[in-house]
């Protein structure tokens, strides 16, 4: 059995306070496998569970939410709850745990994408198939909307669990090592929420494949998170327009 912690992810935003989000989060495995994870947004602004856009994040930017937390469990679903009680809220101020379900967006160019802060969408090789816009007024057959989303994967996985986003693609880079501890807890939260995590060949994350520490994880490509819908269609996508060692 082993716990996979990641006290701050996306510590640039922890650093700017109230200003931007970050996530704390915490994977329990057993025999390699993710059992249960639960990870929260301190600074989260609403409850995500109503699945609104992230305009609502964006325009309150610089006041502290109420935070969320999302748990997950094998066979059981995932789950979020906001923090803190807030004026206005259902029943005087309290909101419980509501079940969170990936979006059933089923194109691609109608799909709502999250990548990474350090990489540009013209470096994807989606970029080959469509372009990209982060106006949420309409986007044509040829063009997908790239939401802005906070420092660090958690919050994207959050995202994607939740149903606001429907992919989150990442990519492996020489000078980049990905942590384990960046990707266990989302994985199992958007399994449990419908949806699915591969490297870009397709296959499952090897979250032991580091023998030593147990600390790096070796994607072929990169990550690709979806609503399940979706996935086959970008990994064929990814595959047709990329080099992946």
């Amino acid at each position: 059995m082993v716990q996979v912690l990641d006290p701050i992810d996306g510590t640039r935003g922890f650093l700017k306070g109230s200003e931007a989000l970050y996530v704390v989060g915490l994977a329990l495995l057993i025999d390699g496998e993710i059992a249960l994870g639960v990870m929260g947004c301190p600074n989260w602004q609403e409850d995500i569970s109503e699945n609104r856009g992230t305009e609502d994040q964006e325009d309150k930017a610089g006041q502290p939410g109420p935070g969320i937390i999302m748990v997950a469990h094998v066979g059981c679903g995932t789950w979020t709850k906001i923090l803190a009680n807030t004026p206005g809220s259902i029943a005087g101020g309290y909101i419980g745990w509501a079940r969170c379900f990936v979006n059933s967006c089923l194109l691609v160019h109608e799909a709502r994408f999250c990548i990474p802060e350090s990489i540009t969408w013209e470096s994807l090789p989606l970029s080959g198939f469509f372009s990209s816009t982060t106006c949420t007024d309409g986007t044509g057959n040829r063009e997908v909307l790239l939401l802005p989303t906070c420092c660090g994967s958690l919050c994207k996985y959050l995202m994607v669990a939740s149903g606001r986003a429907s992919v989150f693609i990442q990519r492996s880079r020489a000078q980049t090592i990905i942590k384990a501890w960046d990707h266990a807890v989302g994985v199992i939260c958007v399994l449990e929420a419908g949806g699915q995590v591969t490297d870009w060949k397709g296959n499952q994350l090897d979250l032991a494949a580091d023998q030593v520490e147990r600390r790096i994880i070796f994607p072929p490509g990169g990550v690709l998170v979806t609503n399940g819908n979706l996935h086959n269609k970008i990994l064929g996508m990814l595959t047709s327009n990329s080099s992946i060692a």
